[in-house]
């Protein structure tokens, strides 16, 4: 009896978020010897709604794109895309999907926190204010901070 391989479907794009860059690298590289990849990016921005923002002005809609992240954070780039969606700042027939990295608890703390920070805004912030969700923000970096 043989077995088959799982066919991998090519992505258009590869998306890397900067932090944890050992991790996120070594997964990027297992992921390139198993598909066809058009482009990798690195996603770079001060935060994840930046980075969304950021790839809704370059994608056009029916691209295939994996972050390379761990499962939390990508539940954030969802909630983010999802709003960015509705407010036209992303293109809609776009599918994402999870290039996992292992999670760290520290990683699962602070995937929690950016989640419900996420949930907690009605909208994609597109200018920062510094009174938004004061309480997670002072949590989070307390947290971080704790963590190393």
């Amino acid at each position: 009896m043989k077995i088959k391989k799982r066919m991998v479907k090519p992505l258009d794009y590869l998306l890397i978020p900067t932090g944890w860059k050992r991790q996120r690298k070594k997964r990027a590289i297992e992921e390139l010897k198993k598909r066809k990849i058009k482009n990798m990016l690195v996603l770079n921005g001060d935060d994840s709604e930046e980075d969304i923002l950021y790839l809704g002005k370059k994608l056009r809609g029916g691209e295939r794109i994996g972050f390379v992240t761990f499962p939390l954070h990508y539940q954030e780039y969802k909630e983010i895309i999802k709003k960015a969606q509705k407010d036209r700042n992303f293109p809609k027939k776009i599918k994402i999907e999870n290039i996992k990295t292992k999670e760290t608890p520290k990683q699962f703390i602070y995937g929690i926190l950016g989640l419900l920070e996420e949930r907690a805004d009605k909208k994609v912030n597109y200018v920062r204010e510094e009174h938004e969700n004061w309480f997670i923000k002072r949590l989070k970096h307390f947290i971080k901070k704790i963590l190393g």
